[in-house]
This record gives C-alpha cells, sequence and structure tokens, in this order.
C-alpha cells in the first residue's frame, strides 16, 4: 500500500505537467455518469443535465485550457475520444453523438471571444 504522503507527492508530481488539468477534467466527465448509474438517477436527468449542460460547459473548459497552456490541437480529441470509448462499453450508442458535440464546444473554448472574428 501506498500511504497518504506519497500519494500526494505523487499527484504534486503529475500536475506539473501541462496537459494533468485535461487528464482530470476528462476523468471527471469519464467517473460522473458512473456515480450517476450506480445513485440510480434517471436516464433523462442523467443525458439533460450531465450529458447535455455539465459536459458541454467542460468541454468548453477545456478548450480555454488548451488554449492557455499552449498545448497541441491533437488535446481537442482526448475528451470526446475518452468519453466515446466510455459510451461503447456502457450506455446507449446515440449518446456518441455527444462527443461530437463536445468536440464543438472545446473549439468553442479554443476560440475564447472570438468567434465572430
Amino acid at each position: 500500500m501506498i500511504d497518504k504522503l506519497e500519494q500526494i507527492a505523487l499527484i504534486k508530481k503529475l500536475n506539473q505537467h501541462k496537459p494533468m488539468p485535461i487528464i482530470w477534467w476528462t476523468c471527471l466527465v469519464l467517473v460522473l455518469p458512473l456515480l450517476c448509474s450506480l445513485l440510480r438517477i434517471q436516464t433523462i436527468w442523467r443525458v439533460g443535465l450531465l450529458f447535455g449542460v455539465f459536459n458541454c460547459a467542460v468541454s468548453y473548459q477545456v478548450g480555454k485550457l488548451i488554449k492557455t497552456h499552449t498545448l497541441k490541437p491533437y488535446w481537442l480529441l482526448f475528451l470526446p475520444v475518452c468519453f466515446c470509448l466510455l459510451v461503447l462499453l456502457k450506455y446507449a450508442k446515440y449518446n456518441l453523438l455527444f462527443g461530437l458535440i463536445y468536440l464543438i464546444f472545446e473549439v468553442f473554448g479554443l476560440m475564447d471571444r472570438q468567434i465572430y472574428k
């Protein structure tokens, strides 16, 4: 077993890398649907609020993080691809459309107030 101090030191070392906020947000996006299923939250609420609203806000934030940390553009694909893999393993296939929606919101976050230019 790893004790608490070693875990904290490992997390601090991981957080020194630029793409770690994107990885943490993606982990949150992947874990929340599983928690909602375990808590037996109705599908309509899970799809509407979690997939529709919360994950779109997170994907917009990820796009802004990619721009502020000046990461490579392929990081735009990390969240949608991980989400689509989770959907293929667990949920209905119609949720694959959300992967495309998240990619669009990430691009909006990457543009960050330059949509009309």
